[in-house]
């Protein structure tokens, strides 16, 4: 099965996306917020969500992406109460690339980790216990090398 970006509430408040293709142009991040928008609509009006964003397997992004994507996560501040990324650190530029995303989303609550242990301790404050539970199987539904 190709690789893919995926975006979805499979539980509660928790906004699942896996950038597993990677973002090649806007239009592969156009694509994906079109899924971000389409699953945040199954929440109650007024619902804050909790974001959760597997970079593990994403490339470095085009730089037309990585301004998209500033874009477009900003454009989702009020309706987000946190979010956590999680990438790999054996790529000075591409973590590089995804703190400057975060920091230009300018939401204090969205924050970038390295280790799955601390971003679902940071991220359980506000997470239900099913939450916590889909959050942990979600994390690992990926092989990373």
């Amino acid at each position: 099965m190709p690789a893919e970006n995926t975006a979805q509430l499979a539980v509660g408040r928790l906004l699942e996306i896996r950038a597993a293709a990677g973002y090649k142009c806007a239009d592969d991040v156009d694509r994906l917020f079109a899924k971000v928008g389409a699953a945040v609509q199954q929440l109650p009006p007024g619902t804050q969500h909790v974001t959760v964003v597997d970079w593990r397997l994403c490339p470095i992004m085009a730089p037309e992406a990585a301004e998209r994507i500033v874009q477009l996560i900003s454009g989702t501040n009020d309706a987000t109460l946190r979010s956590a990324a999680l990438a790999q650190n054996n790529s000075p530029v591409t973590v590089m690339q995804f703190l400057r995303v975060i920091r230009d989303a300018h939401h204090p609550d969205r924050k970038l980790f390295f280790e799955v242990s601390k971003l679902e301790s940071w991220l359980a404050d506000v997470l239900g216990p099913e939450e916590r539970t889909r959050l942990a199987a979600f994390l690992a539904e990926v092989d990373v090398p």
